[in-house]
């Protein structure tokens, strides 16, 4: 492929645009399948370039999901998730339809691959579409052979029926037998889960035939994939039990793991493969030690372990290990998961190395052609010698003349040849040590980078130090709004306010990714100077940033840990590191944390409570509550907003602990699923009895507003409940809003135009544009509750509330003020001309029944008063 490649570079860089886009791409993608990482990050790196100056969509698209491919075929699942996440919304900007495909299906493949599931489904159903969109069954078939054996792990059976049955008849349509044998065997597999018995041996009847039919050179040819980076299409029915282990094993759900991993491994001794043999092998041992039989599962393990690396590649064997220490450490071994993860660090430095040696051995074959080359005109030479000895024979003065102009030529090449070599020499070294920077140093802010950070940690093992991970928060958004070009000239600004202070204090700063820095420092003595160290680095970043001519806020969260008194090998510090910041991240505006024991703790139940939460709306352990708003005027109930309650076995929990998680998770978009159906179909109840048409209020959170799929999930609540849409109001958050304030218009706007009254929730609470806020088509503003509960006793708050509401009424707005709580408060904003009202001081969230009871009383009241 790279021989093929080479002749057209010169000509997709005259073209440009998407002709060179899509060569970089391909030069890159082709180069990381030979292990020359290198070149594919060169590619990548011109592709993001190219991006940036052209503000080319596709091209930064195009980068990241290449730089998420790479890290892959390099076994490094995490941080190619991160990438392909960064990838999927300027995919989502372009209408390339096989660039689409190609960022779905390996952001659905590393979905699945790190264990997020949905995130997984709703990837590769969003690839399944690009493919219709392109009118190509063969990658029709290919998204529905990978979405089949994902719906079967999350029981839903029917939905892999017809997934298998519509990738067979789209492989049909593409003439692609090897695809025809993957959907059939996943039929049969579907089919045993369902009991069906004979339609399980009618598709395994046709599996057969098609197997026979088809040659080994094309069964061969059907594992080659180049339209995403991820295993090869099943080809066996090992192959397709085994992915079913796997997913189950990565949805925790062991028992099933277990019994899929028995099958896969018998069928893999049936069918040989010794490979396939290993990795059912060490699926059966890690889904034993998900099931606590820790011996057994161990020796399983290392056994299929050391087969492995033996006889299979070394990313095939980082990515087992991986997975291997993720287990150990959410059973608790920490030890074990220790060892593991120490021997997934080496394997990958091999490969890191590998990669390096590589390139060189690539610039060293250069040289050497052109040595060949240098050889080959000093042969021609010595023929044109030869040529003037013969012509000694003719005459006596030309034979004077030409050894003098002889030997002349001679001397000059000899130095031209020397001066060339010493220049190849001088230019391999420079690129060498070209290499060698760029390998360590982060390209943006020019500061030492993770691979140097994890250098320095692997020298000072044992030696206390003083780690910190430093998070930018909320650069995400001046990353859209400004795009990268402003953010690169921020994160520069802000290396240069904290290395001064960290170089003070002996230490050294290191840039870790695209909004995190960290830093090494040495031991500060005690708790008081490294607290006074940390208040340094907030103050510092506290004066407004100018970037592009335009002032910025900024923010950081900070996490602290110390060596050996937070753990006593670097691994365990960096995790303490990460434990800290991401308790600070939870906290709001500038804020730094030291680690603590409880942190663990508190990390373990977190895990706990979002495993809990990922199987809460399959058990149905949701419900509804409704809080009931009032016309401040005369008192009469005007509405609900509908409140999510967790009814958990052991208690009910509040939402202020499940909903960060839910929303971090991303388990916010199927939840906010089932409150969007669930709030249209009670109020459709309401209507249907005669209870009024009280307007029903629908908190949006960001995440599900920014999915790719709101507008159809809307859509969707409207047409099955049946409900008139102007019964309807949906809450959005500010934040949300200015995340991406044109397209939020935009689908505001389509949201306007399907009926739905729009509420700007929370107002006051973030950092809304005034110039924007007038071109939201928004209905409501709500007041939020810090702003309300001081009314009396805060004379600016109060100042702030009138003005909020004088502002929104200049707009055209309604305004309703939340956590009203006694009569003090009710006659201020009664009197400041507020519309609405909601709080405890009227009526308490209700499940229901009660809120049912209330609006049929307020019905009654109104027909008595009438």
């Amino acid at each position: 492929m790279v021989a093929r490649l080479r002749p057209l570079e010169a000509q997709a860089r005259v073209e440009g645009g998407d002709a060179l886009r899509v060569f970089l791409a391909a030069w890159g993608y082709a180069h990381g399948a030979l292990d020359q990482f290198t070149v594919a990050d060169a590619a990548t790196a011109e592709l993001i370039d190219m991006g940036e100056r052209e503000g080319n969509a596709a091209a930064t698209a195009s980068a990241f999901a290449l730089r998420a491919t790479m890290l892959q075929l390099s076994g490094r699942l995490e941080s190619a998730n991160e990438w392909i996440a960064a990838a999927l919304p300027w995919a989502e900007k372009t209408q390339d339809e096989p660039l689409r495909y190609w960022v779905f299906m390996t952001a659905g493949d590393l979905a699945l691959s790190t264990g997020h599931l949905q995130q997984g489904l709703f990837a590769l159903q969003a690839a399944d579409r690009s493919a219709l969109a392109q009118g190509n069954a063969r990658r029709g078939a290919q998204a529905r052979i990978t979405l089949a054996p994902l719906r079967l792990a999350l029981h839903d059976v029917d939905g892999a029926r017809d997934d298998a049955r519509e990738a067979f008849r789209l492989a049909s349509g593409a003439g692609n037998m090897p695809l025809q044998l993957a959907a059939k065997i996943i039929e049969s597999l579907v089919e045993e889960e369902a009991g069906h018995r004979a339609e399980r041996d009618r598709a395994h009847q046709q599996a057969r035939e098609l197997a026979r039919r088809i040659e080994p050179p094309a069964v061969g040819a059907s594992a080659i994939n180049p339209a995403k980076g991820g295993p090869a299409w099943f080809g066996t029915q090992a192959e397709v039990v085994q992915q079913l282990a796997d997913l189950h094993l990565r949805s925790r759900n062991y028992a099933a793991a277990r019994r899929y991993a028995e099958q896969a491994l018998e069928l893999s001794r049936q069918e040989g493969g010794e490979e396939a043999v290993d990795l059912a092998t060490i699926s059966l041992g890690l889904a034993q030690l998900g099931l606590r039989h820790t011996v057994a599962g161990n020796e399983l393990v290392n056994r299929g372990l050391a087969a492995l690396e033996k006889g299979s590649t070394k990313v095939r064997l980082l990515a087992q290990l991986n997975r291997h220490a993720e287990l150990l450490d959410e059973l608790g071994d920490t030890a074990g998961a220790l060892r593991q993860s120490r021997k997934a660090l080496a394997l990958e430095s091999e490969l890191v190395r590998n990669d390096r040696v590589s390139t060189v051995l690539d610039l060293q074959r250069r040289s050497s052609f052109e040595q060949n080359q240098r050889a080959l005109e000093s042969l021609k030479h010595d023929n044109e010698l030869q040529a003037s000895e013969l012509e000694r024979h003719r005459s006596e003065r030309r034979l004077g003349l030409g050894l003098a102009a002889a030997m002349l030529v001679v001397v000059l090449l000899t130095v031209a040849l020397h001066r060339r070599v010493r220049k190849a020499n001088r230019a391999l070294q420079a690129h060498n040590e070209e290499l060698r920077y760029v390998g360590l140093h982060d390209r943006v802010t020019g500061l030492p980078n993770r691979r140097a950070l994890e250098m320095r940690a692997s020298e000072l093992e044992g030696c206390a130090f003083v780690g910190l991970g430093i998070a930018i928060n909320r650069f995400g958004r001046i990353m859209g709004s400004l795009g990268h070009v402003a953010g690169d000239e921020l994160l520069c600004q802000v290396a240069g306010r904290l290395k001064p202070i960290i170089e003070r204090a002996g230490g050294r700063l290191y840039r870790l990714d695209g909004l995190s820095f960290g830093a090494m420092l040495p031991p500060l003595g005690d708790a008081g100077a490294l607290r006074g160290l940390l208040d340094e680095l907030l103050l510092a970043v506290k004066p407004v940033f100018i970037v592009q001519r335009q002032q910025l806020a900024m923010t950081l969260s900070i996490g602290a840990a110390e060596c050996p008194l937070h753990g006593a090998q670097t691994a365990e510090v960096a995790k303490a590191v990460q434990l800290a910041m991401r308790q600070a991240q939870s906290q709001q505006g500038n804020s730094a944390v030291i680690y603590t024991e409880n942190l663990s703790v508190n990390e373990r139940e977190r895990l706990a409570l979002e495993t809990q939460l990922s199987q809460a709306l399959d058990r149905g352990e949701f419900e509804l509550f409704y809080q009931a708003q009032c016309d401040l005027n005369t008192r009469r109930l005007s509405g609900f907003e509908a409140l999510l309650r967790w009814r958990h076995p052991d208690g009910l929990i509040p939402p202020d602990r499940f909903i960060p998680i839910a929303e971090e998770s991303g388990l916010i978009v199927p939840i906010g699923r089932w409150v969007l159906h669930q709030a249209c179909r009670q109020a459709k109840t309401w209507h249907d009895a005669g209870r009024d048409r009280p307007v029903m209020a629908v908190n949006i959170s960001p995440r599900q507003f920014q999915h790719p799929e709101f507008m159809a999930t809307v859509r969707e609540a409207l047409r099955d409940s049946g409900v008139d849409p102007c019964c309807i109001e949906l809450e959005i958050t500010e934040g949300a809003m200015m995340d991406d304030a044109e397209s939020t218009i935009a689908k505001m706007a389509e949201l306007r135009a399907l009926g739905l009254h729009l509420a700007i929730d929370d107002f006051g609470t973030g950092y809304s544009s005034l110039a924007y806020l007038k071109r939201f088509p928004i209905d409501r503003l709500k007041i939020d509750r810090s702003f309300v509960r001081d009314l009396g006793r805060d004379e600016e708050g109060a100042a702030i509330v009138q003005a909020l509401i004088q502002l929104a009424h200049s707009l055209g707005m309604t305004v309703v003020a939340e956590g009203v709580e006694d009569s003090h408060q009710e006659a201020c904003l009664r009197d400041w001309r507020c519309d609405l009202m909601q709080g405890f001081g009227y009526a308490r969230p209700l499940p229901e029944p009660g809120a049912s009871a209330l609006l049929e009383a307020h019905r009654a009241e109104s027909m008595h008063d009438g």
